[in-house]
């Protein structure tokens, strides 16, 4: 079975958590799962399928290697977004 890199911007917010539980409930096949948020959250630790992530600031270049870039809505979808699909990734909004 293929894996996949996914990153979520906005992982910190509520939307972001939702998508995050999604992805463990359905024991979605990744090969990396990459937080991404506003500098205000970087640093910040969140848990997933029982390991601790830190959550990046999202930035043009954190979508290198990402198959799917999931946005959590608000204002990085259109700061961002754009930088996702040029690095090769599949977005969700």
């Amino acid at each position: 079975m293929k894996k996949y890199a996914v990153a979520i911007v906005g992982a910190t917010g509520a939307v972001g958590a939702e998508l995050m539980n999604g992805l463990e409930e359905r024991n979605f096949p990744l090969r990396e799962l990459r937080l991404l948020a506003s500098s205000r959250s970087k640093g910040k630790k969140l848990m997933f399928r029982g390991e601790e992530l830190t959550v990046d600031e999202c930035k043009s270049d954190s979508f290198e290697g990402i198959d799917i870039a999931l946005f959590a809505g608000g204002s990085q979808s259109k700061e961002f977004a754009y930088d996702a699909v040029k690095a090769g990734a599949v977005v969700i909004d």
